[in-house]
C-alpha cells in the first residue's frame, strides 16, 4: 500500500477532501430532504469528480478504479454522507465500465465528454421487478424492426435513475436451448415509450435516487447497441457486479473512519472513570480492521486497473465483505452501552453501511460456496 499511494493520489485524494468538508459536510439536511442535491452534483461537475472515471481525452480526471476508490473514501470519510457518494460512485463506474469499454468510438465521443461536465448523467437498468438481477427471469426484450430495436417491459431500483439522462438497460434478445442471449442498449430518456414510473425511497442511503423505469414500444436505433449483440449479461452485468464493490470500498472505509470518530466522541462525552484495557483493545482493534480493509481495497482496485485475471480477485471481495461485517459487529458491542437514540449521527451511517457492506450477499454466498466444492474437487 505504501507504493500503491503515490504523490498523484494523494493530492487526488487530499482535494476530494477538501470538497467534501466544504460542499457535502455542512449540508445537515441531506438525509431528510426530498429530491436530490443537484447543487452539490453541480460542484461536483465543476470540481471534476464526476469525470474521475473518465479519461483525460474525453475530459476527465483520470479513468483509473483506483482514483475512483481514493475519492471515495475521502468524500465519505469528511462528507458525513453515503448517499451522495453511492450516486457519484455509480455516475463514475457506469462511464469507466460501461461506456469507456464497450461503446464505440462514436458513442465515447458524444457521451463522455457530457458526463465528465455533468450535463449529462448515466444510470444503469439490469434488475426488474420481483426477479432482481437474475438472467433466467428476466423479462424485458427488444426485437429487431429493420434498422430499430423495439423494447418492452420493466426496471427497477435504477441508482440514479431519477436525475439520468441517458440509460443503459439490459434486454434479451433472443435464446440458444434454454439460455437467453441479452443485449445493451443506451436509450435517451427523451425516447418515446419510456418513463420513469416509479420513484423508490430505500430508507437509506439518501438522498441518492432510485426508481423503476418502464419501456413500452421504445423504439432505438441499431446504432444505440452498447457492446456486442447477445453477450451482455456474461460480459457486461455480471462483472460490473464485482466493479462496483470495489468502487464502493472505499466510501465504505471513509464511512467506518467517520463511524469511528463518532464512536470516540461518543465514548467521551459519557466518560466517568479512565478507559479500560478492554476498551482500548476493542478500539484498536476497530483501527487495524480498517487498515486492513484498506490494504486489500488497493490491491483489488489494481488488480481491475491491470486488465488482467487474477485466481486471487474473488477472494479479496469476499474477505472484504466478511472483515467489514466483523467491524460492524465489533462497532455494534462497542455501542451499546451508550444507549444512544437510534436517530443519530451514527446510527444513519451505521445502517448506510451496513446495506452498502451486504449488496448481493445471496451472490457472495453462492461464491463461497463454490469455492469449497472446488476445493473438494481437488480444483483449489
Amino acid at each position: 500500500m505504501a507504493t500503491a499511494l503515490t504523490e498523484e493520489l494523494i493530492i487526488l485524494r487530499d482535494g476530494a477532501a477538501d470538497f467534501a468538508r466544504r460542499f457535502i459536510a455542512p449540508r445537515r439536511d441531506l438525509q431528510t430532504m426530498k429530491g436530490f442535491p443537484h447543487d452539490i452534483w453541480r460542484s461536483m461537475a465543476d470540481a471534476g469528480l464526476l469525470g474521475m472515471g473518465i479519461s483525460p481525452d474525453c475530459g476527465g480526471m483520470g479513468g483509473r478504479f483506483i482514483d475512483i476508490f481514493v475519492a471515495g473514501e475521502a468524500l465519505a470519510r469528511w462528507g458525513h454522507n453515503m448517499g451522495i457518494v453511492l450516486s457519484w460512485v455509480i455516475h463514475n463506474a457506469v462511464s469507466r465500465y460501461f461506456i469507456s469499454e464497450f461503446g464505440t468510438d462514436v458513442q465515447r465521443e458524444g457521451l463522455l465528454p457530457l458526463l465528465a461536465k455533468g450535463v449529462k448523467t448515466a444510470s444503469i437498468a439490469i434488475s426488474e421487478p420481483g426477479s432482481m438481477a437474475h438472467p433466467r427471469h428476466m423479462k424485458t426484450t427488444a426485437t429487431r424492426r429493420g434498422g430499430d430495436y423495439v423494447i418492452n417491459g420493466h426496471k427497477s431500483f435504477l441508482t440514479n435513475g431519477q436525475i439520468a439522462d441517458i440509460f443503459i438497460v439490459l434486454t434479451v434478445t433472443g435464446s440458444e436451448g434454454d439460455k437467453k442471449r441479452f443485449t445493451s442498449f443506451l436509450i435517451p430518456k427523451e425516447t418515446p415509450g419510456f418513463a420513469v414510473t416509479r420513484n423508490i425511497s430505500l430508507g437509506f442511503l439518501k438522498p441518492s435516487p432510485h426508481c423503476e423505469i418502464e419501456l413500452a414500444n421504445c423504439a432505438v436505433p441499431a446504432s444505440n447497441v452498447l457492446g456486442k449483440d447477445g453477450t451482455a449479461y456474461e460480459a457486461m452485468a455480471k462483472p460490473f457486479r464485482e466493479i462496483e464493490e470495489v468502487c464502493l470500498m472505499g466510501p465504505i472505509i471513509g464511512g467506518m473512519q467517520r463511524q469511528m470518530e463518532l464512536l470516540i466522541d461518543g465514548i467521551r462525552e459519557g466518560q466517568t472513570c479512565p478507559p479500560t484495557d478492554e476498551l482500548r483493545g476493542n478500539l484498536g482493534a476497530l483501527r487495524y480492521t480498517v487498515d486492513t480493509l484498506r490494504v486489500i481495497a488497493f490491491e483489488a482496485a489494481s488488480m481491475l486497473d491491470s486488465g488482467k485475471n487474477y485466481p486471487e480477485f474473488p477472494s479479496l471481495l469476499l474477505s472484504f465483505r466478511a472483515i467489514a461485517n466483523r467491524f460492524e459487529s465489533l462497532l455494534r458491542d462497542l455501542r451499546a452501552p451508550s444507549n444512544r437514540e437510534d436517530g443519530d449521527d451514527l446510527a444513519v451511517l451505521t445502517k448506510d453501511l451496513i446495506e452498502s457492506i451486504n449488496i448481493a450477499d445471496h451472490v457472495a454466498a453462492i461464491k463461497t460456496k463454490k469455492m469449497g466444492e472446488e476445493l473438494l474437487k481437488g480444483k483449489g
